[in-house]
């Protein structure tokens, strides 16, 4: 520990002389050297500033040094900091008050310069350590009274700390390993091989469940992973925290099995009006009459659209998932896509990724399924190409489309505003989708913007919130 330049310490002294020898003696030593001439002085200074040592003198008028001592010692602030009692005295009862007060060491007048310091180094170093002590006791109790699980494991998954919350939730023990327990007495919403990996530089969030028994009730644990590395980026822990969000993933499940029986209701009338249509018209010779049945198709095609996604965002959120793999998202839009169209196009061939995460966002995901529903509907003559570039920072997403005239670009994202007032029709919409883009973006702290030409397509960037990683 050489850091004396950086240390305090407060001599105390009714006496002039004592305080300008000491000041010699220390300030030479490096140390940062303070007076008071009271203990009432002492008081005052440490209500303010918290010395690295105190050499205090017994003998003061007023306030004696032990009694300022025994002040010290019974405030929280002040009850650390080391003190050397400096006395003429020599009586062996005086040295056991000094000691019952609770100074630290006594050094004796007149000062041998050796000896104060060799006595000064070795309390400023006891100083540091019983400090760091009580900051880790104090750190631990917080830690055993927090309501969230905290475990804390080596590299291997063996736990090496385990809080009284997580003993609670998970049964788990300092020794055990971490992997080997939950997959053995739990599901886990990301499979092992995913979870041992620890290549990656930020955070993963995964859900630990418990299922209802006669026994226990259902339990669902939030786990936030981190991982702690030494300057030479060796790995040196793991460390999680558990929260418990049993109650928000009943909600969840609630809301997507209501809105799935819904579906399921609905599907039936809305495959009987259908087909109804289909039968029509062809029978139908009026061109308004044929409009009319168009729109009603059109109508019909939006319900279903609408359901699909409701359900698709309810289905990731009942599974815990705040966060989606960038590969299942893109097979699952394929599939979503190819419904809605007519199988013309296949994803793998029209988008072109430069991808440095796997995991994103669980809005991420929706925002960019609706710039690409968006880029499906006004693609241009030569058929659609999209390009996504998607990072820690920011997602850039762009097209092949029409373009937006700079007049239009400031509207693009208002609710029921479409530029073009006739497109292929294919997939209908209300105007809405970049509306919702626009939300999702400003409600997770984001900025989004859009460069535009006419003819050669829109480039929409998203810079995301700082706070708000994705998963490498």
């Amino acid at each position: 520990m050489d850091d004396r330049r950086k240390q305090t310490i407060l001599c105390v002294d009714d006496d002039r002389r004592n305080l300008e020898l000491l000041e010699a003696l220390l300030s030479q030593e490096g140390y940062a050297v303070k007076f008071c001439g009271s203990g009432a002085d002492v008081l005052t200074y440490v209500a303010s500033e918290i010395p690295d040592l105190i050499l205090l003198d017994i003998m003061m008028p007023g306030m004696s040094g032990l009694e300022v001592l025994r002040l010290l010692r019974a405030k929280e602030r002040t009850r650390l900091i080391p003190v050397v009692l400096v006395t003429a005295l020599h009586a062996a009862e005086d040295r056991i008050r000094g000691i019952e007060a609770g100074c630290d060491d006594f050094i004796s007048k007149p000062f041998d310069k050796s000896e104060l310091s060799a006595r000064v180094r070795s309390l400023l170093r006891i100083s540091y350590y019983r400090r760091s002590l009580d900051e880790k006791e104090k750190f631990e109790t917080v830690i055993q009274e927090l309501g969230d699980g905290v475990v804390v494991c080596g590299p291997d998954w063996t736990v090496t700390r385990v809080n009284r919350s997580a003993k609670n939730y998970l049964g788990l023990s300092e020794g055990h390993s971490f992997l080997a327990h939950i997959f053995e007495h739990f599901s886990v919403s990301v499979k092992r091989e995913l979870l041992a990996d620890l290549s990656f530089s930020v955070s993963k969030k995964f859900d630990i469940r418990r299922e209802n028994t006669e026994e226990f009730k259902a339990l669902c644990l939030e786990v936030n992973l981190d991982v702690v590395r030494n300057a030479l980026r060796e790995l040196s822990c793991i460390v999680m925290t558990l929260r418990d969000v049993t109650q928000q993933r009943n909600m969840d499940f609630l809301a997507f099995d209501f809105l799935a029986l819904l579906s399921h209701k609905f599907s039936t009338p809305v495959t009987v009006i259908g087909e109804t249509l289909d039968i029509l018209k062809p029978q139908v010779e009026k061109e308004e009459s044929r409009g009319l049945i168009g729109a009603a198709e059109s109508g019909l095609r939006e319900i279903r659209s609408l359901f699909q996604r409701l359900i698709y965002v309810l289905e990731m959120q009942s599974k815990g998932l705040k966060d989606v793999f960038f590969a299942d998202f893109l097979d699952g839009a394929a599939y979503r896509t190819k419904e809605k169209l007519d199988a013309k196009y296949k994803l793998a061939g029209i988008l072109e990724k430069d991808i440095s995460v796997r995991k994103v966002a669980l809005w991420k995901v929706i925002v960019l399924e609706e710039l690409m529903e968006n880029a499906y509907k006004f693609h241009g003559k030569d058929g659609l190409r999209m390009k996504l570039t998607f990072t820690d920072d920011a997602m850039t997403f762009s097209d092949n489309g029409v373009g937006i005239p700079p007049e239009e670009q400031k509207r693009i994202f208002e609710p029921f505003y479409q530029v073009h007032k006739e497109f292929d029709g294919r997939i209908p919409g209300l105007g809405l989708g970049l509306t919702l883009v626009k939300k999702l973006v400003e409600i997770n702290k984001g900025k989004i913007g859009v460069e535009s030409v006419i003819g050669r397509g829109a480039l929409i960037r998203i810079d995301f919130a700082p706070s708000d990683p994705d998963i490498a």
